[in-house]
């Protein structure tokens, strides 16, 4: 990559002087990378699921609800879906789901009714706006017999334009609403109860929870399908299109098993078959939902795949398994650089490894306006079209190597969006979205840090973003933190007040926890860190000057920093006129210990790794914060709180003990996680649930309560600590690429580690790394 002149003289001296060769280590011929169905999610009883697998395709997305057909949450923007696409029944009964499995290309529901057993595959057409099922009945019976079946096909989808939130439009009974009151979520419990769910539930705006309850009546599915805001006509038995009388929106569906009744509703109808099965014998139903907003295209589409449909259905796994096995090629189509492969016979840390690149792959999106390709923060649920900055960053090392041009242009489309104000963007409408975010101003810093040093794009310091050049706006990030002092103002006058305080509203920071508030040391130590990175990148350019004046400020508040060490491995929060509240939280210690290890005692870090082993981590996960920290009880999210963790807190953990010099513990911590990939990608978090949730042993799941999303990105994280951590790729902004690990039991390779524009060769042996330039 081009390099800006000041900096040719430096890094080209630099440029591996240590340990690099050029040529290219022979390729073993075993493959490691695992297929989609090595690395999939693997069966899971269904009553140990709190949330329920989720289907994508690139464009879309949606949940599977707990009988064997319906899918909520489906958004695909511009389209978004209300309720439920019609549930499966026999005998007049819904057997709900005995079993899940997710894969990425399809969801697998297991059940059984009597003597019939049950298998259901949903599957949505990648970069097409289709969904296809297939539904297997099996006699079991000693004898023949007759399944009666009926499916509703229901097409409660809607078009919206405009901008969309983390809570984004979709319909109900009576129209587009936008405030999330649960009511969905009341129909999607409610399946296959006998009576209509009613409930005091919390009110949401803008997403957040008000404190005050509501009760809602939430309609059955014959009120849904009698729902005039939709009008359905049918041509024959196999057909359907059911058209949106307030948007454009045309839902259709198409029987390729021919029904033997068909009763049109407003919203759609029930298909109805008589199946006679020999003793052992199997049946099969497929049909296939499409939706757009034309009669004409919307019935050819339907023909054409339902003539096709054995093809396309078999299609879905083969663009699925082509893109993940291309994405980890260097010069593929996907990406500009590649995901590295991983190769070793530790096959515990493989899995771990692994289910990045999978969630990464899972969330891609290539039908959104501002982008060509997105990799998306969330959803289904929550967030089907945005990108917050706190999230990408939590492996934003993994997207210089995997994606640097994308990367690049992320950086400066998010760059225009004022970080005092929102956390995030949409990727729709393309403005900025949320709440402001104490982590924003870090976040977009470490990012742009991140592809500097992977990329060693220095011109990319010279360019403008909002009249500013981009080394202009990482000062201004990294100064933000003086600017928000209160210090000399009425009860701030010692000088600790010259640390940044995030003021007194907890949701723009861990939202739950509410003694986590004004003068935080997390974010306070991310500050001198960007202090410290902006100095050398000034040094390096020649500006002795500004580059000892921010070392000067970074020391400063060093000093004030350390003061709030609570002592025990804790930190404290600073309120106004000296007050200091004890928090014993995860954050505190992946800060310190990622980006000020070196400023620790020996002492406070001994004190900090046994306050971690003692109170967060359990046998499979962690805890974000300490049952034993004051506000646990009123801080009970699993994100953020005493049950359960973001996904992204046990990578930073992670990365904090390896920079603390316990990089053996890191890898013990990696391997005990590999049983929580089992239900498929990463998630927003996961909860420490069922009767042990209180100590070691607490059985750990993907989290739904607490308005979470069933996908998310900051899981990725955990193949960046792969990377960065136990193959010390974590290069610095001088240009030198590795920073061993220590001594460490792992042993293996990697290939395809896009740095400064050539690929390397990484292998670790016991915590030695040894850097090949790959031909």
């Amino acid at each position: 990559m081009k390099r800006s002149p000041c900096y040719i003289g430096l890094f080209s001296i630099l440029a591996f002087l240590f340990m690099v060769g050029c040529s290219t280590p022979p390729q073993t011929e075993k493959n490691y990378i695992p297929s989609l169905d090595q690395i999939s999610g693997k069966w899971v009883k269904a009553d140990t699921v709190a949330m329920e697998p989720s289907l994508r395709n690139f464009r879309g997305q949606a949940v599977a609800n707990r009988d064997l057909t319906s899918i909520s949450w489906f958004a695909s923007a511009p389209y978004s879906g209300g309720y439920h696409t019609g549930v499966f029944k026999i005998d007049g009964q819904v057997p709900l789901v005995d079993m899940f499995r997710w894969q990425p290309y399809q969801t697998l529901r297991k059940a059984s009714y009597k003597k019939f057993a049950l298998l259901s595959t949903t599957r949505m057409l990648p970069e097409e706006d289709g969904v296809l099922w297939r539904i297997e009945i099996t006699n079991q019976n000693d004898h023949p017999d007759t399944a009666n079946i009926s499916v509703d096909a229901i097409g409660f989808i809607s078009q919206y334009g405009g901008d969309w939130q983390w809570w984004y439009p979709y319909p109900k009974m009576k129209g587009m609403v936008t405030k999330r009151d649960e009511e969905v979520e009341m129909v999607r419990k409610s399946i296959g109860s006998a009576t209509l769910a009613e409930a005091q539930v919390d009110e949401l705006v803008d997403g957040k929870p008000t404190g005050k309850k509501m009760t809602l009546r939430a309609p059955d599915d014959h009120q849904i399908l009698n729902a005039t805001k939709y009008n359905t006509t049918a041509s024959g038995k196999n057909t359907l299109l059911i058209h949106d009388t307030e948007t454009p929106a045309i839902t259709g569906f198409a029987f390729k098993t021919t029904p033997d009744t068909l009763i049109i509703f407003h919203s759609g109808a029930t298909a109805q078959w008589k199946l006679p099965l020999k003793s052992g014998e199997t049946k099969v139903i497929e049909y296939l939902m499409h939706y757009g907003n034309s009669d004409r295209a919307i019935t050819q589409q339907l023909n054409t795949w339902t003539t096709t449909f054995d093809e396309k259905f078999t299609q879905v796994k083969s663009v699925w398994e082509q893109r993940w096995q291309s994405m980890f090629q260097p010069h593929n189509t996907l990406f500009s650089g590649c995901f590295p492969v991983l190769e070793t016979e530790d096959t515990v840390a493989s899995r771990v490894y692994y289910t990045g690149p999978l969630t990464m792959l899972y969330l891609l999106n290539t039908n959104l306006p501002q982008h060509k390709k997105v990799i998306l923060t969330g959803g289904p649920k929550w967030g089907a079209t945005i990108s917050f900055f706190w999230d990408n960053t939590e492996w934003s090392t993994v997207q210089a190597v995997t994606d640097p041009v994308q990367l690049k242009e992320n950086i400066v489309a998010w760059m225009k969006v004022d970080p005092s104000k929102f956390y995030g963007v949409d990727n729709f409408g393309g403005k900025g979205v949320g709440n402001p975010y104490s982590a924003n101003y870090w976040a977009l810093f470490q990012l742009v840090r991140s592809y500097l040093a992977v990329t060693g794009d220095y011109a990319f310091l010279k360019e403008k973003v909002e009249g500013k050049t981009i080394l202009e706006t990482l000062e201004h990030y990294a100064t933000n933190g003086q600017r928000m002092a209160l210090f000399g103002k009425p009860g701030y006058t010692d000088p600790l007040y010259k640390l940044a305080d995030f003021g007194s509203d907890e949701w723009n920071l861990l939202e739950c926890v509410p003694t986590y508030k004004q003068i935080v040391p997390s974010f306070n130590a991310g500050y001198i860190w960007m202090l410290r990175e902006t100095a050398d990148l000034y040094a390096t350019a020649g500006d002795q000057a500004k580059a000892g004046q921010l070392r000067n400020q970074a020391t400063e508040l060093k000093g004030y920093l350390m003061k709030l060490y609570a002592g025990n491995g804790v930190w404290n929060c600073l309120y106004p006129d000296n007050k200091t509240i004890e928090v014993r939280h995860c954050l505190d210690f992946m800060f310190m210990g990622r980006f000020m290890a070196q400023d620790l005692s020996d002492t406070m870090k001994t004190e900090m790794i046994k306050f971690v082993d003692q109170e967060l981590m359990t046998d499979h996960w962690m805890r974000a914060q300490s049952l034993l920290d004051v506000a646990a009880k009123n801080s009970d999210r699993p994100d953020h709180g005493p049950l359960g963790a973001y996904d992204g807190w046990p990578a930073g953990t992670m990365d904090a003990f390896v920079q603390m010099g316990y990089s053996e513990k890191a890898l013990q911590f990696y391997h005990a996680i590999e049983p929580v990939t089992y239900e498929g990608s990463w998630a927003q978090s996961h909860e420490l649930w069922g009767d042990d949730k209180e100590d070691s042993k607490a059985k750990v799941r993907i989290a739904e309560r607490g308005w979470h999303a069933r996908d998310a990105m900051a899981g990725i994280g955990m193949s960046q600590v792969m990377l960065k951590c136990f193959f010390g790729f974590n290069p610095d902004l001088q240009g030198r690429m590795i920073k061993e690990p220590g001594t460490i039991p792992f042993r293996g390779t990697l290939r395809h580690v896009l740095f400064h524009g050539d690929y390397y060769t990484l292998i670790s042996a016991g915590g030695k790394i040894n850097a090949t330039k790959e031909k």
